[in-house]
């Protein structure tokens, strides 16, 4: 892995971390969400400034560069997140059709309960 590189990955990390407080500031993104990247912009910043680490990794799991490692690595974590990101949305749509389904047959009750009303 060049120096290059290794700069490229810790400047892009140190942009991820000040984006990610700028969202926060403005109140965008809650904390919650953020830990995850700001964790994952630290796992960058370590790999980028402790250059041993992809070396070690790539080593171990026989990839022959450890920028591929770098690039495994991050397509991996962020295929993993988008996985729970997406179990995440289908239970907020499973909750938006119940409560619209909820709220229609309210709705129908009340309507009900008005036009037995005027019929008397």
């Amino acid at each position: 892995m060049s120096l290059l590189f290794s700069a490229t990955l810790l400047i892009g990390a140190l942009l991820t971390f000040w984006f990610v407080l700028r969202k926060i500031r403005k109140a965008e993104v809650t904390i919650a969400d953020s830990t995850f990247w700001f964790l994952f912009a630290l796992s960058l910043v370590l790999m980028g400034v402790f250059r041993q680490i992809p070396f070690f990794f790539a080593d171990i799991f026989g990839i022959e560069s450890p920028a591929n490692f770098v690039f495994v690595y991050v397509i991996a974590v962020l295929v993993l997140r988008e996985f729970y990101t997406t179990v995440e949305m289908s239970q907020l749509r499973a909750k938006v059709r119940n409560l619209v389904q909820n709220e229609a047959l309210a709705e129908a009750a009340a309507r009900g309960v008005d036009e037995s009303k005027e019929q008397r």
